[in-house]
């Protein structure tokens, strides 16, 4: 009898530590065994909801990371738990028999934690900002951000995707393979070292060469320039440009052209031209470089007149230097007419 009760109790001690590892209170289940039945208490427990934060720990066999945040979810899962995202969509995405191969252009930024080895680029962190890596040269979009190196990789792993219009040209990715280095004028185009050449006297412009530049643009260079961009935006389509829509390009830097993703006849290069000149002139001049201009209750920085003059005549430049295929002879003469006068510049055409 003394054998069957010592029993009784190690069986609802047991019961006890086991309630206890699924999140319930092991005294009181001890208790309830030593009452109603040990084996009872037992099955009963073992039917209850399992409160163990280990619980809800995921298992290799039954859990996948998921390719969008890199939170753990059940395999079957179609929307992820942590981001909210599409998992059956990005995982096609994410199928490893796809190769993505496109151009990454790495600015160095420091402020930038990225893992370098040799051969690979990876985020510290699978979170943005993420590697952008463009389908074709010709979406790449640089801004201020110069100097750097361009290079042909490959996306290892993806990032985020979800949020993004069908097929936007570009992958987000966590890690890319390196495949080859690519010269910089690439990025302009055939004619892209033109681009390089103009960047390079940005570099070392000075408040004289500037003055030059404005005071030698000829008073009908916007409609060369303008008439330019409409052959540009119109390459697919039958028939010359009208003088009518001249008018909508001027002061352009970046547009969209219908049937792909290109953003200009030298692709980034109007947008980086004039980014390095306004960083020019503010060396040169600090603040008395710009001028304010109110509109519609917006106060904006601009370049003063001088220091415009010059981008204008650069950027005319580049376009028949840079774009000869979109420019007449007669407009590539005007285009290049205070490029020629203040840099003694050979003539673009023969």
């Amino acid at each position: 009898m003394l054998f069957i009760l010592f029993l009784w109790i190690a069986l609802a001690i047991v019961v006890g530590v086991m309630a206890k590892g699924r999140g319930r209170n092991g005294v009181g289940w001890t208790v309830l065994a030593g009452l109603i039945s040990p084996p009872v208490a037992g099955v009963f427990l073992m039917s209850i909801a399992n409160r163990s934060p280990h619980a809800s720990q995921p298992i290799p066999a039954s859990h996948i990371d998921c390719p969008l945040c890199g939170g753990r979810i059940l395999r079957e899962a179609r929307v992820c738990r942590h981001c909210g995202g599409d998992v059956t969509q990005a995982l096609s995405q994410a199928d490893p028999a796809v190769v993505r191969e496109g151009y990454w252009f790495d600015d160095l930024n420091p402020s930038v934690e990225l893992k370098r080895t040799a051969g690979r680029v990876a985020r510290a962190q699978a979170q943005p900002p993420w590697l952008v890596v463009d389908q074709a040269l010709d979406s790449i979009v640089i801004g201020s951000r110069w100097p750097g190196q361009l290079w042909r990789v490959r996306v290892v792993k993806l990032g985020d995707m979800s949020g993004l219009v069908a097929d936007p040209g570009y992958w987000r990715a966590v890690t890319v393979e390196l495949l080859d280095e690519l010269p910089l004028s690439v990025l302009f185009g055939p004619q892209g070292e033109a681009v390089l050449d103009i960047i390079q006297k940005i570099d070392t412009l000075t408040r004289a060469q500037a003055q030059a530049l404005a005071d030698n643009v000829p008073r009908d260079a916007w409609m060369a320039y303008s008439r330019a961009w409409m052959r540009w935006s119109r390459q697919n389509e039958a028939g010359e440009p009208g003088a009518g829509d001249a008018d909508e390009w001027r002061g352009v830097l970046a547009a969209s052209r219908r049937g792909d993703k290109a953003r200009s006849p030298i692709h980034s290069g109007f947008l980086l031209i004039h980014s390095q000149l306004r960083q020019r002139a503010a060396r040169v001049e600090g603040d008395g470089a710009f001028i304010l201009v109110e509109e519609d209750g917006e106060t904006e920085q601009t370049l003063n007149p001088l220091w415009q003059g010059a981008c204008d005549a650069l950027l005319f430049a580049a376009m028949a230097r840079a774009a000869p295929q979109y420019v007449s002879d007669d407009d590539a003469l005007t285009l290049t007419q205070a490029w020629n006068r203040v840099f003694d510049a050979a003539p673009p055409r023969a």
